[in-house]
C-alpha cells in the first residue's frame, strides 16, 4: 500500500487528570478552626457575664452557690488602702523596683508592690453563713506565726492625708501579748473595750458581714493570721482568715528616720531635687530625712 493510501491514525484525546472530590463544608479544616475559636470566644462571654450576673444574686441563690463549703464561708479579704482607712506609712522591701517606684506611686503599695504598713494595718473581712439557721461569730482574734520583731527598714512612703470612716472598726494591737479585738469608736462609751465579750456578729444565710479589722503594732515587725470563732450546726467551731495567697497579715512599727536607706517626701510639700527640678516623686537618704527635721525644714533643699 502506498503512502497515499494509508489509512490516518487515530490521536487519543488527552487524558485530564481526575478532579478531587469536593469537601463537604462542615468537613474543612478551617471550619472546625473556627468553630473551635467561636467556642472558646462564647465560653469567656458566659463566664464574664455569669460573673456580673452573681454580683447581684439574691441572698438565697447565694447561700445555694456556698452550700457545702462549710456553715460560715469567707466570700473576700479585701486590704483597704490610702486614703481610706489606710496604714500612716509604708515601707517597701528591699530589692523593690525603684525606678518604677519614682516614676510613680501604685495606688494601694501593700497589693500592688509588696509594700508593709506603717504602725497600722486595716483589712475588710466578708463572711457569709449558709445555713437555715444563722450561725453567729463569737470571737475573733490574731494569732502571731512567728514572735514579732525590730521594724522594716526599706524605702519608706508617706500616707499624710487620711480618709473617715463612719464603721465601727475592731482595733487589735498585735504587738501585744494576748492581743484581742477592741471597739475603735471614740465617741462611744464602749470604746477601748473587748468586743466580743459584750457582742457577737449574727450571720444570716447568704447575706453578706463586713467585719473590718485594724491592726496596729508600735515599734515591731509582726505576721499574724486570725482565727474566728463562731457557733453554728449546734455546737462551736474555728476557722483560720490568711490574706490573699494564703499569707499572713503584716505590719511593721516605725523605725527610727535616719535607719531608711530611703525615704519619699509628701508631694504637698512641693520640694524640689537638689538641681532644682520639680517632681512629685522625691526620694532622699533617711540621714538626709532626719537632718531635715531636726533644722524643722519641710524640704531638704
Amino acid at each position: 500500500m502506498s503512502p497515499r493510501n494509508k489509512r490516518p491514525r487515530r490521536r487519543k484525546a488527552p487524558v485530564s487528570p481526575p478532579v478531587p472530590a469536593t469537601v463537604a463544608w462542615w468537613k474543612r479544616p478551617v471550619t472546625w478552626l473556627l468553630t473551635i475559636v467561636v467556642g472558646a470566644v462564647a465560653a469567656w462571654l458566659g463566664a464574664v457575664v455569669l460573673g456580673a450576673i452573681n454580683q447581684w444574686k439574691p441572698a438565697n441563690e447565694l447561700a445555694e452557690q456556698l452550700a457545702g463549703r462549710g456553715p460560715v464561708v469567707v466570700l473576700d479579704v479585701k486590704h483597704v488602702p490610702y486614703p481610706q482607712e489606710g496604714a500612716l506609712d509604708y515601707v517597701y522591701p528591699a530589692g523593690a523596683d525603684l525606678a518604677r517606684l519614682d516614676a510613680k506611686r501604685p495606688d494601694d503599695p501593700t497589693v500592688e508592690a509588696g509594700a508593709v504598713d506603717i504602725e497600722r494595718s486595716t483589712w475588710e473581712i466578708t463572711l457569709v453563713g449558709t445555713r437555715d439557721e444563722a450561725g453567729e461569730a463569737v470571737d475573733l482574734r490574731p494569732v502571731l506565726v512567728e514572735p514579732c520583731r525590730p521594724p522594716l527598714t526599706g524605702i519608706r512612703e508617706p500616707n499624710r492625708s487620711q480618709g473617715d470612716s463612719e464603721k465601727i472598726v475592731l482595733v487589735t494591737h498585735v504587738d501585744r501579748p494576748n492581743p484581742r479585738m477592741l471597739v475603735d469608736d471614740p465617741d462611744g462609751e464602749d470604746a477601748g473595750t473587748p468586743f466580743f465579750a459584750t457582742h457577737k456578729i449574727t450571720l444570716p444565710k447568704g447575706e453578706k458581714n463586713v467585719i473590718q479589722v485594724r491592726a496596729l503594732s508600735a515599734k515591731q515587725h509582726c505576721r499574724w493570721r486570725l482565727e474566728l470563732d463562731y457557733l453554728a450546726d449546734g455546737r462551736r467551731q474555728t476557722m483560720v482568715i490568711s490574706a490573699p495567697g494564703d499569707k499572713p497579715f503584716e505590719v511593721t512599727g516605725r523605725a527610727d528616720d535616719s535607719a531608711y536607706p530611703g525615704v519619699y517626701l509628701s508631694p504637698f510639700d512641693d520640694c524640689r531635687a537638689k538641681d532644682g527640678t520639680k517632681t512629685d516623686r522625691l526620694r532622699i537618704t533617711g540621714a538626709e530625712y532626719a537632718q531635715m527635721l531636726r533644722d524643722g525644714r519641710r524640704c531638704p533643699y
